[in-house]
């Protein structure tokens, strides 16, 4: 992992190159499905049928994907995962950046915070 402020700008700037170069996606997920059916009495399996399956505004929707789409569906979708993991790392290395150009990154882990001087008056004597 880069640790100088000029490595990480480098870093950020190849991860922005990657994302630019995502042109689809599709969120969700793909699956298949399979349907038995009786036929002369034998079962006979029918598919797949192809779902793309996701959460949009929090709400759950699917959609059905005719088989001859199902590829460039499953490359989307993939495509989508590629996405969320580069805008991970993008998130990672500004927060690192920034730590930097603040200078807080070298501020101690641990410290102790200041007593607050809730009482200004001295301690009171025994009797």
């Amino acid at each position: 992992m880069p640790d100088s402020l000029a490595e990480l700008k480098l870093e950020r700037d190849r991860i922005l190159q990657e994302i630019q170069s995502i042109d689809r996606l599709r969120r969700g997920s793909l699956s298949q499905q399979f349907f038995l059916r009786k036929r002369d009495g034998k079962s006979i399996k029918l598919g797949p049928y192809f779902l793309l399956q996701c959460f949009l505004n929090g709400d759950k929707c699917s959609e059905r994907i005719p088989s001859d789409q199902a590829e460039q569906a499953k490359s989307d979708v993939a495509n989508y995962q590629r996405f969320k993991h580069l805008a991970d790392q993008f998130i990672d290395i500004t927060d690192q950046i920034t730590r930097l150009e603040s200078g807080s990154a070298e501020s101690k882990k641990n410290s102790k915070p200041r007593r607050s001087g809730k009482s200004n008056s001295p301690k009171q004597q025994p009797s």
